[in-house]
């Protein structure tokens, strides 16, 4: 099982708040069915695709700034550092995500038109 100090040795892991811990106003950005992430958009999942994405290096340097701070810090104070690193992300403009690929069979897209070639369907992404 992933911990918080996972996010500090290259490992993304993203703290789930459900308890009003943290709360982001995403404004006009969407959480949900998102054909095209941004520079400021991590894609959680394994292999080069996400490790290639430019926000998931760009989350990466962020994470190393911080790390000195994360070492030094003691273990309860460990986790407040790195709700800071989240908390930094969240609040660029435009709002830094973290984008897990949606299950478009049990939740559909937004008809998109197209050419109606179902054989190479889009990728859709919603935030966690």
């Amino acid at each position: 099982m992933l911990g918080i100090s996972d996010i500090f040795e290259n490992k993304i892991y993203i703290p789930r708040y459900t308890n009003n811990k943290m709360a982001f106003n995403m404004g006009d950005h969407p959480v949900t069915h998102i054909a095209d992430p941004t520079e400021n958009d991590i894609l959680c999942g394994r292999g080069g695709g996400t490790n290639a994405h430019s926000g998931n290096i760009k989350f990466r340097k962020l994470v190393s700034a911080h790390k000195l701070r994360y070492l030094a810090a003691s273990k309860s104070d460990k986790p407040s550092v790195a709700r800071d690193v989240v908390r930094e992300w969240r609040g660029m403009d435009p709002p830094g995500r973290f984008l897990a690929k949606m299950d478009t069979s049990n939740h559909p897209p937004p008809h998109q038109g197209g050419d109606g070639n179902d054989n190479d369907p889009p990728v859709y992404w919603y935030d966690v």
